[in-house]
């Protein structure tokens, strides 16, 4: 199995800006990217960014359901939970 390239350094600063972006605006669109970030830091989300595309921002439409604000990061936390709980669960 080959490891992936390196991502370059404004391919990291441009994901990064379309996170945070995404996560002022209220957007769901980055929704991994902001799990790893949030739950194992800055150097596990870069390293993941070469594994990952790179988030695309898609316009959101003038008939979109808008989500109260925080809820996405709210279900990031129950949803990465459940991932590191069935992990936990595997190795026991």
């Amino acid at each position: 199995m080959t490891k992936p390239a390196a991502v370059s350094g404004h391919a990291l600063a441009e994901s990064y800006e379309t996170l945070r972006k995404d996560a002022l605006e209220g957007g769901g669109h980055a929704l991994r990217g902001r799990a790893l970030l949030m739950f194992k830091g800055m150097a596990a989300w870069m390293n993941g960014m070469d594994e990952a595309p790179v988030p695309v921002r898609l316009p959101a439409a003038d008939n979109e359901m808008r989500l109260p604000a925080g809820i996405e990061q709210n279900l990031v936390a129950i949803v990465a939970t459940m991932a590191f709980a069935t992990v936990l669960e595997d190795r026991a």
